[in-house]
């Protein structure tokens, strides 16, 4: 009889609690301690946000010896990608069944990712540079602008310490798997620090698509990262930085380039001043993505090449007044593609913004309220707002909440020049979006959380019926819940992770498209004084690839397993296994996913 490795998962994981359960005490986890600022623009625990949030810390990264920031995100409640091969392939990120450009990314809270197509390549993210995660489901445009219909996942990269300090960590594994890892930060005066994080990612690839060309399809990746942290008085802080990634990933194409190189830059400065009832802080930063496809026939010299310079600047105040803090400020933003091989009919837009938040904590209740007008220069104006209130009834926390959100149409929709008879559509209105969320929550012997969401979206943006442009002609309707619970007892945890989701078009009364209705993520950890194990079990449904439903990718379970041993308070040793049982599963029709792959790795704290 053949046992489904959803089920040898299942039962693995009931083996490893059934050891030791019965002789561990039950603990919480530092979880409650946590602080987000994502959700409301300032400090908050975790727990007494009205919004759905959930962390990756650089902790948490390293324990499970993830290659990238997609993979610690595909960890968490509410997500599902859509890929299109292995380590370094594009990956579509849907949030809660939205689509794939319906989730805003933040580094640092600066918006990166090309405006010219959807979606953010978090692939490409180098995990290193990253110090925590934050993710906050549901709309966040009211605060946050275009893009925030599904939620927001904000990255925050490593900073400098008071104290000299600094790793070293290598990994060699699998299919040519090599990538060699240092940070080191410093002070250089009692009031100043300087970190740097320096990685070279490489890996050989599978072939990602039998039927186009019969190689393997590798990926490189180099990084560096400068910050500068410096006291300017007691009050004021100033923080500048300079990030860069850049590389090469190979993929199976039947027509046009089958290789992309990829440079991407950063350049930010922060000032922040710290008052007792006022904050201000001033960002301003400068984000270059440059990309060329070639390959397959194309020279680099005749590849296609998209370059977009993006300047940010954003300023936030925030009074607070005795349990009430209002937060109010200002966001420019400046695109411009001149650079691009592609003759866009526009190649620059500017966006301005304005916007408030209110957030009140009474003794056991919490209200929030939020509102954003945006002028666009392409589409014009746009406003959306945000509510909600939640109440703590011992032991049980019930939160409310309604907001609307909307999409900008990327320059590709609008002014993609004609092709092959396809072209933009200028005329164009941003895609808009109502959700209602109630959700109730625990943090006793056990964290859990059951949120249960309705979102309408208006206006999408699809391909019209004879592929010579796109339209605004789908309406959208999405139920779901997320449901999380998570629990320590000794030396183990468990997170166990559930999710719903029912998207279907309105007018036609069929699923959209690569959205799983059922998804199951079971995480089990194990950590002693000095060796940790654990195990990721993610089971997604079936999902349908086309509008009419007629096809669909069958349902998958993925095991991976990792281990760290820690041989003095400087080496680190550590190993992990993705897709245990070498499964072999799609999201994405006829591309291949990850097989089975083994990685060693070594690091050196001092």
């Amino acid at each position: 009889m053949k046992i489904s490795p959803l089920y040898q998962a299942v039962l693995l994981g009931s083996a490893l609690i059934s050891t030791t359960a019965a002789a561990q005490e039950k603990t919480q986890k530092n979880t409650l301690d946590t602080i987000v600022v994502s959700a409301n623009l300032i400090e908050q625990p975790i727990t007494e946000t009205i919004a759905s949030v959930s962390v990756v810390t650089a902790e948490d990264i390293q324990r499970s010896q993830v290659d990238s920031a997609k993979a610690a995100i595909n960890l968490l409640p509410g997500v599902n990608f859509t890929s299109s091969g292995a380590r370094g392939q594009a990956a579509a990120l849907y949030t809660r069944g939205t689509e794939s450009d319906h989730t805003l990314v933040l580094l640092n809270g600066i918006r990166i990712g090309t405006p010219t197509a959807a979606g953010t390549r978090l692939e490409l993210i180098p995990v290193d540079q990253i110090e925590k995660i934050e993710f906050v489901r549901g709309p966040r445009s009211a605060l946050y602008g275009s893009d925030a219909i599904g939620g927001i996942i904000q990255i925050f990269t490593k900073k400098g310490n008071q104290e000299a300090s600094g790793s070293m960590a290598l990994t060699l594994g699998d299919q040519g798997t090599q990538k060699l890892s240092g940070h080191y930060s410093q002070p250089y005066s009692d009031s100043g620090t300087l970190s740097v994080t320096l990685s070279s990612d490489h890996h050989d690839g599978i072939d990602v698509k039998d039927d186009a060309e019969f190689d393997r399809d590798g990926y490189r990746n180099l990084s560096a990262n400068i910050a500068v942290d410096q006291k300017l008085s007691d009050r004021v802080n100033l923080n500048l930085e300079a990030m860069k990634w850049q590389g090469n990933s190979e993929f199976d194409t039947t027509w046009g380039g089958n290789e992309s190189d990829f440079e991407n830059e950063l350049y930010s400065a922060h000032i922040q001043y710290s008052g007792d009832s006022f904050d201000s802080a001033l960002n301003a930063a400068y984000v270059k993505d440059d990309n060329l496809t070639y390959g397959n026939g194309i020279n680099r010299k005749n590849g296609s090449r998209y370059v977009t310079e993006r300047k940010q600047i954003n300023w936030l105040n925030t009074v607070y007044i005795n349990n009430t803090s209002i937060s109010a400020g200002l966001d420019y933003l400046d695109d411009d593609l001149s650079e691009s091989t592609e003759n866009y009919t526009v190649s620059s837009r500017e966006t301005k913004a304005a916007f408030v938040g209110l957030l009140h904590e009474g003794e056991n209740y919490q209200a929030e309220l939020s509102g954003r007008f945006t002028d666009d220069e392409q589409f014009g104006e746009n406003t959306t707002y945000s509510a909600g209130y939640a109440y703590q009834f011992e032991p049980v926390k019930v939160a409310i909440s309604h907001g609307t959100a909307f999409k900008a149409p990327t320059f590709d929709d609008l002014y993609y020049p004609l092709s092959f008879g396809y072209q933009g559509n200028p005329d164009l209105k941003p895609e808009e979006s109502e959700t209602t969320e109630i959700s109730f929550s625990g943090n006793g012997v056990a964290l859990w959380e059951i949120s249960v969401y309705k979102t309408d979206i208006h206006n999408l943006i699809s391909t019209n019926d004879t592929f010579t442009t796109v339209e605004n002609t789908n309406k959208a309707e999405i139920e779901g819940v997320d449901a999380s619970y998570q629990i320590g007892y000794g030396h183990w945890n468990h997170t166990l992770t559930y999710q719903y989701v029912n998207a279907k078009d309105t007018e036609t009364g069929k699923k959209l498209r690569f959205r799983p209705q059922d998804t199951v993520k079971w995480q089990i950890n194990y950590a002693a004084s000095q060796w940790s194990a654990g195990s990721e079990i993610i089971w997604e449904g079936k999902r349908y690839t086309n509008a009419d439903n007629s096809a669909s990718l069958a349902a998958f379970a993925v095991v991976n397993l990792y281990t760290t041993y820690q041989v003095t308070p400087e080496w680190t040793l550590g190993s992990r296994i993705e897709n245990l049982f070498d499964k072999a599963y799609q999201t994405n029709p006829g591309y291949n996913t990850q097989d089975r792959l083994l990685t060693v790795s070594a690091r050196y704290s001092f």
